[in-house]
């Protein structure tokens, strides 16, 4: 039920297009192009398919296959340092993305306009022809359309984080820069109770009527785990090595910037950020957080087991 093709006048005849439907955090997105091959989703997102039957999506994509792409052609804005670079033309945001091994040219444009409910996507035929299979919303390109989106509308945060719905259904979220042990909780987690995990490196925070809530995202860290559930919060943990497992309470000051400083704010738009800072202060007075010094062995899963049970 994710694909659908569907009938659009055109120059007095029929044209076949060809639409891809994705559901991230509860945030849906329509992929339409001329074509199966434009809009079709590497195996990542597969699981987050969604049907078609909605009225409306909170994010419109189009794709379209061009020829050449030459460098954009504005004002530069922000630089990833990875592939992708923001420059703006007007009100319209341009990312380009490059791979040096390709060519300096791009090999994929988006082009979105500020609220991030439009966009279109320009694939370079002259670069990525040759490719045996090709998704436009290949990461990061998907990633950005979604969590720039949720920064616009105030709406939710990515950040650095394992979540994991334990076997009584409860969620844990154990946030942590790289290195910080959030695949290897992932692991530890698996191997002694079983749970669903959501991510082990990226997950949506969003907030419904005062509680928080987590999603999984299928941008997945190296033991690649990656899940379309949600789980409700009652605290957050931050993850730190240590000698022996124990908690800290974190006062939430230090806390909203805990968070800051693992979370994917859009640098380039000051009003995200303004709503990045909102959405975290709201967060942090939505539940508790707390320091996790933890050993990388099964008494860390026990001990996060028996403190929850204990609250």
């Amino acid at each position: 039920m994710g694909a659908q093709v569907i009938p659009q006048v055109e120059d007095e005849r029929i044209a076949q297009l060809h639409r891809s439907f994705l559901r991230i955090a509860e945030v849906s997105l329509a992929l339409t192009g001329d074509s199966a091959g434009a809009v079709h989703l590497e195996r990542e997102l597969k699981p987050f398919l969604s049907p078609p039957h909605q009225p409306e999506f909170d994010i419109e994509v189009s794709v379209e296959w061009i020829d050449h792409l030459q460098p954009a052609r504005g004002v530069p804005v922000f630089d990833s340092g990875a592939v992708w670079s923001l420059f703006h033309r007007g009100r319209e945001l341009v990312f380009d993305f490059r791979n040096s091994t390709l060519s300096l040219n791009p090999y994929k444009r988006l082009l979105a306009d500020p609220t991030f409910r439009f966009a279109q996507l320009y694939l370079n035929r002259e670069l990525l022809e040759k490719l045996p299979s090709v998704s436009a919303l290949e990461y990061p390109a998907d990633e950005l359309l979604f969590t720039n989106y949720l920064a616009f509308h105030g709406l939710g945060v990515e950040v650095h984080g394992c979540g994991l719905i334990d076997a009584d259904h409860r969620g844990h979220l154990f946030l942590g820069h790289s290195g910080a042990g959030k695949s290897t909780t992932a692991r530890l987690w698996e191997s002694f109770h079983k749970p669903t995990i959501l991510s082990d490196d990226r997950i949506i925070l969003r907030l419904h009527e005062g509680e928080l809530w987590m999603y999984g995202t299928p941008w997945h860290g190296e033991a690649a785990f990656a899940c379309p559930g949600k789980a409700k919060l009652h605290e957050i943990f931050i993850l730190q090595h240590g000698t022996k497992n124990c908690f800290a309470p974190t006062v939430k000051a230090r806390a909203a910037g805990e968070l800051f400083a693992r979370c994917f704010p859009p640098f380039h738009s000051a009003l995200g950020l303004e709503h990045t800072i909102e959405f975290l202060n709201r967060v942090v007075d939505a539940v508790p957080c707390f320091d996790f010094q933890f050993v990388p062995d099964r008494s860390a899963v026990e001990t996060v087991l028996q403190f929850r049970g204990a609250r």
